[in-house]
């Protein structure tokens, strides 16, 4: 009888920890966040948008090795909107830009300027330098929708 009372009880305890985790795994997938980024003022047929989420200033803007996402959005009517589903909570800034000529780098002239259409998250613009981390920085997912501008 002992037995028995005790593999009950047993099972009793995996149906608890079956039923915590399955609604851990539901609440994590119903409540959880997405960045929707909003891109528009593209230039219509000349290449798709790279672009590059930093997590700390390091690398930003530029330096893609140094990004946590690297990702492509294909323009459509001077515009492009993508979503990304597997950002943890954090401090990040994005930088991207129209890759025109499909090198997947960003060209600048001899003096450093963008040949290609770029931009940073917040809309942050330096007129003599690139932006730095601080002005394009949002914290996610108390914001979780950006709308950027492309400069030419």
């Amino acid at each position: 009888m002992y037995l028995f009372c005790s593999l009950g009880s047993q099972n009793n305890l995996m149906k608890k920890l079956l039923l915590s985790f399955l609604c851990i795994i539901l609440g994590a997938t119903l409540f959880s966040q997405e960045l929707t980024m909003r891109i528009s003022g593209i230039k219509q047929g000349k290449g798709d948008i790279l672009i590059a989420i930093f997590k700390g200033e390091s690398g930003f803007p530029s330096e893609t090795s140094k990004a946590v996402e690297l990702l492509r959005a294909v323009p459509a009517n001077g515009k492009a909107e993508l979503t990304i589903k597997t950002l943890p909570a954090g401090t990040y800034a994005v930088s991207l830009f129209q890759d025109s000529n499909g090198d997947g780098l960003l060209n600048t002239n001899f003096l450093g300027i963008p040949k290609e259409g770029y931009g940073v998250s917040n809309n942050a613009f330096n007129t003599f330098s690139a932006p730095v981390y601080k002005d394009a920085s949002f914290q996610y997912p108390t914001i979780n929708q950006l709308n950027m501008t492309l400069k030419y």
